[in-house]
């Protein structure tokens, strides 16, 4: 579709551009770059201790058939050996120059390779002895080429809202600037392509969207004022490292779900990673999830994502949780690493039963009176709630949580705002950002967290506001509040007995043995293809 046949738009003037910036590294380091070729093409996320479990999905004959995966980006070059066999036009367009061929813009730099990457770790071929496979590997796999020229608010709504019944999964590795500074989401027709997606995509079973968490860890910077990955309609996704920890470039927020650990000119690549590399490795293994289950709404997915995700592997990093309903979460990594085979067994469509209807609860003071906050203070504010008992929309057990605020303040970067439940799980909803000195502090903003899902939202909350820094020229006030609680009036089936953590990648590893990965990376693709 052209712009003007999108269906959440109908104006195109006074378009403001968009500053976008990809998820990718700005340099490697040199650990990274020793990896061997064969740990790093075929390919880091099967490699000990952070096995990503693709292969046994493989082994089932799940590679991703049927399902169609689009990477919103600076283009893809379908032609390449790697992707031709798997390239779908119908999940491709050139909302830069209008038209529908999605190729990437050549130059002297290769500058417009990401979005080409990024699909190749989607949908790579299996056995042409090229660059590597694909987690999706018999996926069909599109591109939209957005992000070579100006970006507007109706190019990311074109592009997020693309032949939404036909792609199935929209996959992105870009956002605002990752510079610990920059508060931005996304546009008002933008915004309206997301609920169009989820209410309309993959015939109102909803679009899947998987998020990049971005990059900015060595600028300070914190995903929660990144509204794209703040979103309760995108999963986002971050990164770790092969050894389990935590990235050096990796933002730490309360909206990321859970963790992951091909080229132009048709060549191969080594040094594609960063979230960059996390969200397209999520958007394959989504799609192995689909296959095998292609009714999940886009609520099934997460729920799957959030009880499958693996502990145990990133276990030694600090900041590890349980929340109120049993679950683990971090704000390095949501609630793990994905586990593809514990994912797709648990999205099986004779066991699974859909996760009950949504319901909404929106819980505010209409009495409350704005409240100054200076240098070295705090505020806070207790929310009693019953999470409309009685009503059409009570809630029981938590999905999303957003505190939509509006605050003023002389340096943004020196607040620090933290949400504990009534179950007693304190949520980190924004750290302080030393390098934003902005003064334009906060309307309107939705800090969303993941951290409680799961848990009775019934009691007092209690909302914090500080000003950590004890600069004393610091003064602002706290406008409004509303607390948006999202979840569902009963337990979904797979929450009534609770969540039993095993230590899955270290199992793989005393079974296996490290020294027969070899072997185990010998075996032909072929073999396990669906007919």
């Amino acid at each position: 579709k052209g712009k003007a046949e999108h269906p959440v738009m109908n104006f195109h003037k006074g378009q403001q551009s968009n500053q976008r910036d990809f998820s990718p590294l700005t340099f490697l380091p040199r650990m990274i770059r020793s990896l061997s070729q064969r740990c790093f093409g075929l390919n880091f996320w099967v490699c000990f201790p952070l096995d990503l479990h693709v292969i046994p999905v493989w082994q089932k004959g799940i590679t991703g058939k049927g399902v169609v995966i689009t990477v919103l980006d600076d283009g893809l070059e379908w032609n390449h050996t790697d992707i031709y066999s798997n390239y779908d036009p119908a999940a491709s367009y050139d909302f830069n120059d209008n038209d529908p061929d999605p190729f990437p813009r050549y130059d002297s730099t290769n500058e417009n390779k990401h979005g080409t990457r990024c699909a190749g770790e989607i949908a790579m071929q299996a056995d042409n002895n090229k660059c590597g496979v694909g987690v999706a590997y018999n996926s069909k796999v599109g591109g939209i080429r957005m992000l070579d020229g100006i970006v507007t608010d109706a190019i990311e709504a074109s592009s997020i809202g693309f032949n939404a019944n036909h792609v199935d999964i929209y996959s992105a590795s870009w956002g605002p600037n990752d510079d610990g500074k920059t508060v931005e989401g996304p546009g008002r027709l933008a915004q309206k392509a997301f609920e169009y997606g989820i209410q309309k995509g993959r015939g109102g079973k909803g679009s899947i969207f998987v998020w990049a968490s971005g990059n900015g860890g060595r600028q300070g910077d914190n995903c929660d004022c990144d509204g794209y990955t703040d979103s309760i309609y995108t999963i986002s996704i971050s990164s770790a490292s092969q050894q389990g920890l935590s990235p050096w470039y990796a933002e730490k927020c309360s909206s990321t779900l859970a963790t992951t650990s091909a080229d132009l000119h048709n060549e191969c690549t080594q040094t594609h990673t960063g979230t960059s590399a996390s969200a397209p490795l999520a958007a394959g293994i989504f799609a192995l999830a689909l296959e095998q289950n292609p009714d999940l709404t886009w609520r099934d997915l997460q729920h799957i994502v959030v009880w499958t995700s693996e502990f145990d592997p990133l276990a030694n990093n600090p900041g590890w949780k349980r929340n109120g309903a049993g679950l683990m979460v971090n704000s390095r990594f949501g609630f793990g690493l994905l586990n593809a085979k514990a994912l797709v067994d648990l999205a099986d469509p004779v066991t699974w039963k859909h996760v009950p209807e949504k319901k909404l609860c929106i819980v505010r003071d209409d009495s409350f009176q704005p409240r100054e906050l200076k240098a070295a203070g705090e505020i806070a504010i207790e929310i009693p709630t019953k999470a409309c008992e009685g009503q059409e929309n009570a809630i029981k057990s938590l999905e999303h949580v957003q505190v939509e605020a509006s605050i003023e303040y002389t340096r943004r970067g020196d607040l620090h705002i933290t949400l504990t439940s009534p179950a007693g799980t304190t949520t980190v909803l924004l750290a302080e950002r030393e390098r934003d000195t902005s003064a334009n502090g906060f309307r309107n903003w939705d800090f969303m967290s993941v951290h409680t899902w799961g848990e009775d939202p019934a009691g007092t909350w209690t909302l914090k506001i500080t000003d950590t820094s004890g600069r004393m020229e610091n003064k602002g006030r706290i406008l409004n509040w509303k607390l948006i609680l999202h979840g569902t009036s009963e337990k979904p089936e797979h929450m009534k007995k609770p969540r039993v953590y095993i230590p899955y990648n270290a199992v793989q590893n005393d079974r296996r043995g490290v020294e027969h990965m070899d072997d185990m990376m010998e075996v032909s693709l072929e073999p396990h293809k669906k007919k």
